[in-house]
């Protein structure tokens, strides 16, 4: 289960498995050839308190109307926005940094530089331009 805040509210109904969440069999690790078993193992976990917690014919979720409408709109300004810098450039930075600073073996001062570069490449996403809109 998702954790909201730092009182442990429970996000209802919102799961996490492998690299999205913060627990794993293979412990503390991002690299993409575990998650296979992490789904294994947490999403059995997931169906088993799904089970628990919807009964048979309970009524579906009320959701707002206009569900999901930020998120569009959020993605559509990405999709359409004209700034001069390349995805690519942006990506190859981040992906650069993230191996320099954040590898499979890690330490807290480097993790702590990390950071201070990885804030620094988000500020020139506002500088992005999109190419290829098409969805």
């Amino acid at each position: 289960q998702v954790i909201r805040d730092e009182s442990n509210s429970i996000v209802p109904g919102l799961y996490a498995a492998g690299e999205s969440s913060s627990a794993s069999v293979h412990g503390a690790n991002r690299l993409g050839a575990n998650s296979l078993l992490d789904l294994v193992v947490f999403g059995r976990q997931a169906a088993d308190t799904t089970a628990e917690l919807v009964k048979p014919n309970s009524p579906a979720v009320k959701i707002p109307a206009n569900a999901g409408e930020a998120s569009i709109a959020r993605m559509d300004k990405i999709r359409h926005s004209k700034g001069p810098l390349p995805t690519a450039d942006l990506r190859r930075e981040l992906q650069v940094s993230m191996q320099k600073y954040a590898p499979v073996y890690r330490n807290s001062d480097d993790l702590a530089k990390g950071k201070v570069v990885i804030d620094e490449i988000m500020k020139k996403y506002k500088d992005v331009g999109i190419k290829d809109r098409s969805m």
